[in-house]
């Protein structure tokens, strides 16, 4: 299974913006995530998102 976990997020033009987010509490439950098994797969940045894509085994 994968889940994306963004870090920060925006977005651009006409669309709905994102909720800003605390990047030290997003952070801290990234951590809460790895913790609790999933694995970080990768980490994506570009101009305006930056995320990690999460990993986890099913079950």
């Amino acid at each position: 299974m994968e889940k994306t976990f963004f870090i920060r997020k925006s977005a651009t033009g006409d669309e709905v913006c994102a909720p800003a987010y605390d990047r030290f509490q997003r952070i801290e439950k990234l951590n809460l995530l790895v913790d609790s098994g999933w694995v970080i797969k990768s980490f994506k940045c570009d101009a305006n998102e930056e995320y990690f894509i999460l990993e986890k085994a099913d079950q």
